[in-house]
């Protein structure tokens, strides 16, 4: 690949809410390399990569490099620290962002939308938590849809 031909930026598309953004990685691992981890390394190694914590996630997410991160440590342009911006909902395999009206994680990721078709299958405390007000508006939705008028 030449300097001049570019590189088509992969970009997450929200199903529920307009967010969208370019990210770099779609992975069940959360790397962030600007947190020192706590395992203890060697003072006489050369070269040596500076400590991080890696984190296995339950699910794979879409991944953005951190733009805070990269303005802190603008000497270092190689840490590394990512954003979670959305995942796939586990029911009907929608991308959907982490923002609390359009998903979920309870023991996997759930868009609103799921939880309010199949919200007898949830724990009522998780749909207090939700709460009914942003519920309603995709129990309307499917409302709608059979609507004959």
């Amino acid at each position: 690949m030449t300097e001049q031909e570019s590189v088509e930026p992969k970009v997450f598309q929200c199903s529920l809410c307009p967010f969208y953004a370019a990210y770099d990685r779609y992975d069940s691992k959360y790397i962030d390399e600007s947190i020192p981890s706590s395992v203890s390394t060697t003072q006489n190694t050369k070269n040596k990569k500076e400590p991080s914590i890696t984190i296995d996630l339950i699910e794979k997410v879409y991944l953005l490099r951190d733009p805070f991160v990269a303005i802190k440590d603008k000497e270092d342009k190689k840490k590394l620290s990512s954003l979670i911006i959305g995942s796939i909902c586990s029911v009907c395999s929608c991308p959907v962002c982490v923002h609390s009206d359009c998903s979920l994680f309870y023991t996997r990721r759930f868009c609103l939308k799921c939880v309010a078709k199949y919200r007898d299958e949830f724990p009522r405390e998780i749909l207090d938590e939700i709460g009914t007000k942003r519920l309603e508006k995709y129990l309307n939705e499917d409302l709608e849809q059979y609507d004959e008028t």
